[in-house]
């Protein structure tokens, strides 16, 4: 399947067809950057572009498209972005030993699309942070795609009880959670709460490739 994909979608920029690499220096200066905000329970929510024109459309051709291969990609410069903009907050979860933890895919979803972005995202910027990786949480019901509901009440009720904190999991009191996408923050507030009733005392950040300003 991987080589028919490489084929129909050849490696280049997702933004504007041309390049050699899924997003290209020109289209990366055309995003604007979401940056760091602050959300109740969080030290501190980090997107690193806005999520609106080109970075909303290599988004959705990455997840609708199954193109985990621009994930890779894409997460390389999320780390090296985030050790360029961010070199304390780096830092301070290498030296306090934070866990990057990807949110995790309804099963049928994530079989359906071949991969969780949230996954490929956390595996390559661990990687280039130096931070170590783990599934802590998994999605027990599917749920509805919050994306078409703009309430936050309803997003909230909607997302409450989705998630669970694997048994067989080490406790882990320092984590950053990871997602592709931060628009509320709804999923990450469940998914924080939720491993919070395991790890009361822990502490969390949230870590998307793209985001919401808020």
């Amino acid at each position: 399947m991987s080589w028919l994909i490489d084929w129909l979608y050849p490696k280049k920029c997702l933004g504007c067809g041309r390049g050699d690499d899924y997003l290209c220096n020109f289209c990366e200066r055309k995003i604007k950057i979401a940056g760091l905000r602050q959300k109740s329970g969080f030290e501190g929510l980090i997107s690193i572009y806005k999520y609106d024109g080109v970075m909303k459309k290599i988004i959705e051709e990455i997840k609708y498209q199954h193109l985990s291969a621009a994930i890779e990609s894409l997460g390389q410069k999320m780390g090296q972005s985030l050790k360029i903009n961010y070199p304390e907050t780096v830092k301070h979860w290498q030296k306090e030993h934070f866990v990057l933890v990807p949110i995790p895919l309804y099963k049928g979803r994530e079989n359906w699309r071949g991969f969780n972005q949230a996954r490929e995202i956390a595996v390559v910027v661990a990687q280039k942070l130096g931070l170590e990786y783990a599934e802590i949480l998994e999605r027990k019901k599917k749920g509805v795609n919050l994306a078409k509901i703009h309430n936050h009440q309803q997003r909230m009720a909607e997302i409450k009880g989705v998630f669970r904190v694997k048994n067989e999991i080490e406790r882990r009191e320092k984590i950053i959670l990871v997602d592709d996408v931060i628009t509320s923050g709804a999923t990450m507030t469940e998914a924080l709460k939720t491993w919070k009733k395991v790890s009361p005392q822990g502490r969390g950040w949230g870590l998307s490739l793209a985001g919401v300003r808020r």
